[in-house]
């Protein structure tokens, strides 16, 4: 008698197929890979956090002493923390974190919108926190961009960081390598135009440099204005990653040296008035 030891061979099954690769050749339209996209939104938290910081015109400890208050708690948004963040070097930003920037943002707001004596009912006298009632009420908040009432929030911020949020009025833009190096030199030309202005009022050219590197948002980092003058006396070039996340604060230092209003002037307009001057050199 003929001993069957495989039971699928005795049930005349057909072969188990192969397995299926675990990368297809190719994604359905609209999808990507995960880890393009968690890659994309650290990307664009990172641009978030330098658009929000440059504009607000908070430190890293007065945000973060805002966050403290909103959480009841202290030490959850540490400044090399936000330094980290908003560089983009973390690679899975920790949900403190995210919890701590929702939570300053929705202070922020509540402040602003529902009034002081709301604010604090919820989250208790700010002075416990070393926080002047200027930081609140001269900071932006965050909106949503579906909800232009509505302040991000911890949720929010989790979407940011996995990609599946973006903001679009950070008006960031996506450069390829070459293209950032042709907008870096285009960009040193055009400091260089804006510090030839202030000579013509009678300043030296360490003088008028001195002026346009003054317009620099003062929350940025001494390193990033120093690479700032590498670019404009022709020393560096900004890389691509280094121009994506420093355009907001450029187009603010081009808006500080033009006297316009607030919100007239951003990265998309500066990106347009890069490339227009490269098509007419």
């Amino acid at each position: 008698m003929k001993v069957i030891t495989d039971l699928r061979q005795g049930l005349d099954w057909p072969g188990l197929p192969p397995p299926s690769p675990t990368v297809p050749d190719s994604l359905p339209p609209g999808r990507q890979l995960s880890s393009r996209r968690h890659l994309m939104g650290r990307q664009h938290l990172s641009a978030v956090l330098n658009f929000w910081l440059a504009r607000t015109g908070l430190s890293h400890e007065q945000l973060g002493s805002i966050a403290d208050w909103a959480l009841s708690e202290k030490g959850w948004l540490s400044s090399p923390q936000l330094s980290h963040l908003r560089n983009g070097s973390v690679v899975k930003p920790s949900h403190r974190n995210l919890d701590a920037l929702g939570g300053a943002n929705e202070a922020i707001w509540l402040w602003q919108q529902r009034g002081p004596e709301v604010c604090m009912r919820r989250y208790g006298p700010h002075s416990a926190y070393r926080i002047e009632e200027q930081w609140l009420n001269s900071a932006i908040w965050l909106h949503h961009p579906h909800h232009t009432d509505e302040a991000l929030n911890y949720a929010d911020f989790c979407d940011l960081q996995a990609g599946y949020l973006v903001l679009p009025y950070l008006g960031e833009v996506n450069l390829s390598p070459s293209e950032a190096k042709a907008l870096s030199q285009a960009l040193a030309d055009l400091f260089d135009r804006l510090a030839q202005e202030r000579m013509g009022e009678g300043r030296s050219m360490r003088e008028a440099l001195d002026a346009v590197l003054a317009a620099y948002p003062s929350s940025a980092s001494p390193d990033r204005r120093e690479q700032l003058r590498n670019v404009i006396i022709g020393t560096a070039d900004y890389t691509k990653a280094e121009l994506e996340k420093e355009l907001f604060l450029l187009a603010e230092t081009v808006r500080q040296l033009r006297g316009l209003p607030e919100g007239g002037y951003g990265p998309a307009e500066l990106h347009a008035e890069l490339s227009a001057s490269r098509r007419r050199a």
